[in-house]
């Protein structure tokens, strides 16, 4: 070999091998290098703990080929858009669905490289839906939520009356209840991570005003036009029976007369259920006459109305005389259940 081949041929090594050192260097526009294939590295996610719908953002590089985040607990998977990621970021939520308390994100590239990150979530105890409304100390309850499966204590909101916890899973907590004083409450629900007040309130029915629940109270007479009355335990919503309502003309009047004027002072609210028999109907209710509302009535369901108090007391209502209910149109059977003043 003469020389100058000698030259040319390591000249072209070197240069060659200076490319290759500037292009391992080169920098991205935002300054941080690029990651080789299969590297994976995260610096940081913030912030380090959130709830359901919160939003995160990870720092780090080689992000661009991620495939999977997923939340340890219980493997959940969030889903993220790669539109709004690039190489050094990514953006997305925690899962609504994500189980409570620390444990790590999971992060999965193209190449198969894992990365996982502790994180806490904090999932505080969410109630969608109460199976009964009308509650006595042992009656059993059924709570339809999210996040119910740690759940470490019921109360009754505003006391320390606390409920025993038959079973508990994701989505569905059963409670047996406790005695208590309060005419009406919240539940106080504690889990992981923390306690949160349902939105839903229950009412004790031995701690409100009765005007029917079981059987026809001493202080109720029962009057009205075109009706029947019976007490029927075919249907009821709690105990063993209901009222049973009968108007057997085109235009009938269902009273609850009050042999002693019941006070209204005292009393927040009253509830009461309806269940109709054969269509839907549209019901006239009122106290003593006065400002009189349209209930509508789907057939052969229970309904639950709930009235504030201050409708009637601002017509004049201070003492209720007569709990009425009207109904214009073809004969037709109404049950109903629970009628409560509440405090």
């Amino acid at each position: 070999m003469n020389l100058l081949k000698y030259i040319r041929i390591n000249c072209t090594a070197a240069i060659a091998g200076a490319c290759i050192l500037f292009t391992s260097c080169e920098k991205d526009s935002n300054g941080m290098n690029e990651s080789g294939p299969g590297e994976l590295n995260i610096q940081e996610v913030g912030p380090g703990e959130g709830s359901g719908g919160d939003v995160l953002i990870v720092k780090g590089s080689g992000l661009g080929a991620i495939e999977s985040v997923v939340f340890e607990k219980d493997s959940v998977p969030a889903g993220f858009n790669p539109v709004f990621n690039n190489e050094n970021a990514i953006v997305f939520r925690v899962p609504d669905t994500a189980s409570g308390g620390p444990q790590n994100i999971i992060f999965t590239n193209k190449a198969g490289k894992v990365v996982r990150v502790p994180f806490k979530v904090i999932a505080l105890p969410t109630v969608s839906e109460v199976s009964a409304k009308d509650v006595e100390a042992g009656s059993r309850v059924t709570l339809t939520g999210i996040n119910l499966e740690d759940v470490s204590k019921v109360l009754i909101d505003g006391t320390t009356d606390e409920a025993v916890v038959v079973s508990k899973s994701k989505k569905e907590l059963v409670i047996d209840m406790p005695a208590s004083t309060q005419s009406r409450a919240k539940l106080l629900i504690t889990n992981s991570s923390g306690t949160k007040a349902t939105e839903q309130e229950v009412v004790y029915i031995s701690n409100a005003y009765q005007i029917f629940t079981e059987g026809q109270p001493a202080n109720v007479d029962y009057w009205g036009w075109s009706i029947n009355y019976a007490t029927a335990n075919t249907f009821s919503v709690s105990g063993s029976n209901s009222l049973k309502a009968t108007y057997t003309g085109s235009w009938g009047g269902f009273q609850l007369h009050m042999k002693n004027p019941v006070d209204l002072a005292q009393y927040k609210y009253v509830t009461f259920w309806v269940k109709g028999a054969e269509v839907d109907k549209v019901i006239s209710f009122n106290f003593n006459w006065a400002n009189t509302q349209a209930l509508n009535i789907p057939a052969n369901k229970w309904t639950y109305f709930k009235f504030d108090l201050d409708l009637f007391k601002g017509s004049g209502v201070s003492k209720l005389d007569d709990f009425i209910m009207q109904v214009n149109g073809d004969p037709a059977t109404f049950y109903l259940d629970n009628i409560l003043l509440v405090k």
